[in-house]
């Protein structure tokens, strides 16, 4: 039989490396699969063509997800809030509306940057934060900017979280004072999409100095 011309032969070549079909048909021989499964199968054809990095996917899929909050503190304030809000790799944005509902005038609010140190799908994590935040009771107010640092603890990664933050508030005006503000919320996913949670909150300045308990509901977008 006459040889191939080289040509004939790079030709053929270059046509199997532009084309998955045969590495993956190879694949499906070895392993014993009928080929209408992969076919039918875009993620078989996937790991056929080319296996994902696992450990990649994981380290970088976050375990606290982006998450709209709603709920009471207490029996007299409500509460809406918008958390960790993926701005980048390990850049996040937060921020929350709180109210009397007795008492208009009794409010908080704020916003948070959180960078977290460690990778988003590590389960213990710690992210310092920086940000602005104002408290009004009545005919007075403390406003300044916040900073501190947010800890997250995921005991099942989207289903089941510890989170906790320690803020200070450094009013514009130093006569004013200085703000101290900690916070625990416990969540636990009861749906792929919503979660119930529970919170404490500890508040110390010079116009207070308040706990509260709280509940409510997060719904991850």
């Amino acid at each position: 039989m006459p040889a191939s011309p080289a040509w004939a032969n790079s030709t053929q070549a270059s046509r199997r490396e532009a084309d998955p079909r045969p590495t993956a048909l190879s694949a499906v021989l070895d392993l014993g699969l009928d080929s209408q499964i992969v076919e039918d199968s875009p993620v078989l054809r996937r790991w056929l063509q080319g296996p994902p990095n696992l450990l990649e996917e994981i380290r970088d899929t976050p375990v606290l997800p982006t998450r709209l909050q709603a709920g009471f503190e207490s029996a007299s304030e409500w509460r809406i809030s918008l958390q960790d809000l993926r701005l980048g790799d390990r850049l996040t944005l937060s921020g929350d509306y709180r109210q009397s509902s007795e008492n208009p005038e009794i409010r908080q609010y704020g916003s948070e940057v959180r960078y977290f140190l460690a990778p988003v799908g590590s389960r213990l994590n710690l992210a310092p934060q920086l940000g602005y935040r104002a408290l009004e009771q009545k005919n007075r107010r403390l406003s300044g900017v916040s900073y501190g640092a947010f800890a997250v603890l995921a005991l099942a990664p989207g289903a089941a979280d510890l989170t906790g933050s320690y803020t200070w508030v450094a009013p514009q005006e130093p006569e004013e004072g200085q703000a101290t503000l900690a916070e625990i919320t416990a969540a636990y996913a009861i749906s792929p999409s919503l979660r119930l949670a529970a919170r404490y909150s500890l508040r110390h300045s010079s116009l207070a100095r308040e706990s509260s308990v709280g509940v409510g509901l997060e719904w991850i977008p």
